[in-house]
């Protein structure tokens, strides 16, 4: 037998959740890696932890992979629970003569990568020509985490396409960005290559092949028990917190379904997570206003910089349909039996809300100047765990205002409209005083008013402000001609 030398470093995991053998209820994967090249000695998979460790390691002594020569260690180094068993397994396969020192340490990040490549390749996963570094990793799983405390799907649903521009070098890429978890079914953010949603994706049913293009880069966050254990740990491993109920997984999409993402995937999902976590937090960001676009970046693990250009495109137009879009409005923005009710501020309240809700969108940069010494109000009183998600579709229709409309039974039905969308929000007789007072208050403002969506406590200074939204719903000049309201016709009452 010949002598390599070099230091070993054995690893040995639990594999079961990712590959089969038949007839065996549980594998074991080992490796063995070369410490002094980064290159791998010998690596098996066996039904029992010392039968992997025993074959990886005959493999390293006399038929290493790739170019190394054969040859027994100087030393070895391993995780402390191997310690005892690599002990055994080396006197058996070098008999009487003199063992290496075998030292128990943590196994290094980058060798952790290269057995979850190996685990992922055994489990069906293709892998990158290049790999990312742990460099790269550890910062794509920062931005991960301020992604998922930040909830960016409680304000965006899988219908609003970002429009992200990245630029790293002189590389720069066009994608198109959704973001997961409005519906409560899969968290995560989406990335799209060439700037656009794959034409299909919406008619797609369960079943079918999904129509991800070549490219496709996702973060998915799933509950850890769902995940095989090569994801999970690698998570955890970059500062993941292990008590997390969501825990990331991250691929690279395709026809053919989801691979390991290469060193540059990490790299524009990273400058990904960041621009839709700054773009969320600046709140409702009417589209066509002159400050719609965020701009930013960020220092990859290599120290290099990576900048951002994100903005929410707009909606596409339905083919073969004039380009005047009417919306019909509907009546399920506010649950049955939600309060909704008519009042004020004064503009000194409206400057300390806007401090503390959650979401907040400004008056858009058309919008007169402050008039009035108080603030028309609709405020929306959510139910237990319903005001973020019904800010958020607040904020989806990236609404105008709000309209009463007047109907022939003598009731005033006030929707609230915008780009793209009608609510109907409740409904006040047309002889009811506040109906005067309301009306009083939007001459006085020029038409300024305000949304929000609060919990009913706020009038005490307790409870959560979920959404402000300063409007502006210019007033008709001269007789009124219709009672339609600015972007959207009624359709039915709130029951």
């Amino acid at each position: 037998m010949g002598r390599g030398g070099g230091t070993w470093l054995v690893l040995s995991r639990d594999v079961s959740d990712s590959v089969r053998i038949d007839g065996e209820p549980s594998v074991r994967a080992a490796m063995v890696l070369d410490m002094d090249t980064g290159l791998v000695r010998g690596v098996t998979a066996s039904s029992t932890e010392s039968g992997a460790v025993a074959q990886a390691a005959e493999m390293g002594l006399t038929k290493p992979a790739g170019s190394l020569p054969p040859g027994r260690p100087d030393e070895v180094l391993c995780a402390p629970e191997l310690e005892a068993l690599i002990i055994d397994v080396l006197s058996a396969l070098l008999g009487d003569g003199r063992l290496p020192p075998v030292r128990a340490v943590a196994p290094p990040p980058d060798a952790e990568d290269i057995f979850d490549s190996f685990v992922g390749h055994m489990s069906g996963r293709p892998q990158p020509s290049e790999p990312p570094n742990p460099s790269d990793w550890e910062l794509l799983f920062r931005q991960a985490l301020e992604f998922a405390r930040a909830a960016p799907w409680t304000r965006w649903d899988d219908g609003i396409v970002l429009a992200l521009e990245t630029s790293i070098d002189q590389s720069r890429v066009d994608l198109a960005a959704v973001v997961m978890g409005n519906s409560g079914i899969q968290h995560g953010l989406v990335l799209f290559p060439g700037g656009q949603v794959p034409a299909g994706l919406d008619d797609w049913e369960p079943g079918l092949p999904v129509p991800m293009p070549p490219g496709t880069l996702s973060v998915m966050l799933d509950p850890p028990s769902d995940l095989p254990s090569d994801l999970r740990n690698k998570a955890f491993r970059y500062g993941w917190p292990p008590d997390a109920e969501l825990v990331p997984a991250v691929l690279r999409l395709g026809r053919e379904g989801g691979g390991d993402p290469g060193r540059a995937d990490t790299q524009v999902l990273a400058v990904a997570l960041a621009a839709v976590t700054v773009h969320d937090a600046r709140g409702p960001v009417a589209i066509g206003s002159a400050h719609q676009v965020t701009t930013g970046g960020i220092v990859l693990g290599d120290g290099r910089r990576a900048n951002y250009s994100i903005t929410q495109k707009p909606p596409a137009p339905a083919p073969d349909v004039a380009r005047l879009r009417v919306h019909r409005a509907g009546a399920d923005l506010v649950p049955q039996g939600t309060p909704v009710v008519l009042g004020h501020l004064p503009w000194s309240s409206v400057t300390a809300l806007r401090a503390v809700a959650r979401l907040h969108r400004p008056l858009p940069a058309e919008a007169p100047r402050r008039a009035g010494a108080e603030v028309p109000l609709l405020a929306i009183l959510p139910k237990p765990g319903k005001g973020e998600s019904i800010a958020a579709r607040v904020a989806e229709l990236d609404p105008y205002g709000v309209t009463p409309v007047h109907t022939d039974d003598g009731q005033e039905v006030f929707v609230l409209a915008g780009t793209n969308g009608a609510q109907l929000l409740m409904e006040v007789p047309a002889d009811d005083p506040s109906m005067s007072d309301f009306r009083r208050r939007m001459t006085a403002t020029r038409g300024l008013h305000v949304v929000m969506v609060a919990d009913e406590s706020t009038s005490r200074g307790e409870g959560a402000v979920y959404g402000l939204f300063e409007c502006h719903q210019p007033l008709p000049e001269g007789p009124p001609q219709t009672d339609e309201p600015r972007g959207g016709t009624p359709s039915r009452r709130p029951k």
